[in-house]
């Protein structure tokens, strides 16, 4: 066997190569360290609150992701073709793995919307493919009825679907999923926090599911950029359209040195249809629930953040309002029902 060797992009070959580099490698300054900027995006983040712990039911939650994903008005034609891509998937239900509800509610949604089963894909990453008897695997087929087929799951560790991108500026070319190539729109599930207890960020896991893993090692020092490179935008990224989170699971630290699996206010639905705006929010309501909130005002963003039903936990919402206010953000709250 051949042994592979991968040298990482470095941050001076990946700034030129992209054009991020113009004022960065010029002062060695830190990339996006601006001061006194503000960021304005069109982006919405939405909210709606969970009983049971975020226990409920499969329709119960599809009431709730109906009503947020249509709020944020998708325009997602009967005729286009929709890919799915799972967080993370293990051979451990909800929380170890995306909760299955959430693929139940967002099935139904697009089904709702006119989508044909045929017109969707779902891509996941894991080291053992999903069994029929899985629970994402019961969700999908209960949601899909009769058009329902296991071929609609990709493991993306384990396919052969790729299709080559050459990248401008002599950058490594990276082969992307052909599904995510063909689609027109993404769809991103997942949870707020991985396992160690830190935000997700949607597009690295977008990242890890939807390029192969060979070409995105030179890469790993860049991983935050790669929406920046005109080519693998165009190809994957500027096609998400929803970012959805149920409860989330993360690991704390306790007064004895050790740790112990917490759950972070699970009876929250988060959905988003922007990239920034949900890192904007994940970030700040994680901080704000862990009491670890810092005053970042000199450097201002600007959040739309509607809530849909009443609170189970008033003092909560209070404190991720507080945290997003005193970290310059700029608040836009909207009550939805």
């Amino acid at each position: 066997m051949k042994t592979q060797q991968h040298t990482s992009l470095s941050r001076r070959s990946f700034l030129k190569g992209t054009g991020l580099g113009l004022g960065a490698l010029a002062t060695s300054a830190p990339t996006f360290a601006w001061q006194n900027t503000i960021d304005v995006h069109q982006g919405v983040v939405a909210t709606a609150t969970l009983k049971n712990a975020g226990l409920q039911e499969q329709e119960q939650l599809h009431a709730q992701y109906t009503t947020l994903a249509d709020t944020l008005d998708l325009a997602i034609r009967a005729d286009q073709q929709v890919l799915i891509v799972l967080g993370v998937v293990t051979n451990k239900p909800f929380p170890y793995s995306v909760d299955s509800k959430l693929l139940y509610a967002s099935l139904k949604h697009l089904l709702a919307q006119g989508i044909n089963a045929q017109q969707i894909t779902i891509a996941y990453n894991s080291e053992h493919d999903l069994a029929q008897t899985s629970s994402l695997m019961v969700s999908a087929s209960k949601a899909l009825g009769k058009e329902f087929a296991p071929a609609r799951f990709i493991n993306t560790r384990h396919t052969q679907q790729w299709e080559t991108l050459t990248l401008p500026r002599a950058l490594p070319n990276v082969r992307v999923l052909v599904g995510a190539k063909r689609a027109d729109h993404l769809i991103y599930l997942g949870q707020l926090t991985d396992q160690h207890g830190q935000p997700v960020a949607p597009e690295r896991a977008i990242a890890q599911t939807l390029l192969a893993a060979d070409d995105l090692v030179h890469y790993t020092e860049q991983l935050d950029g790669l929406t920046k490179i005109s080519a693998l935008n165009q190809a994957v990224f500027a096609k998400v359209r929803l970012l959805a989170n149920n409860a989330t699971r993360f690991i704390a630290a306790t007064d004895a040195l050790s740790t112990e699996e917490k759950c972070v206010h699970p009876g929250i639905l988060n959905i988003s249809n922007d990239m920034a705006s949900q890192a904007i929010f994940a970030r700040h309501y994680l901080s704000a629930l862990q009491n670890e909130t810092k005053v970042t005002a000199r450097h201002a963003q600007s959040l739309v953040w509607m809530q849909h039903g009443s609170s189970r936990d008033p003092l909560t919402m209070r404190l991720v309002e507080s945290a997003l206010s005193r970290s310059g953000v700029a608040l836009k709250k909207v009550t939805l029902g």
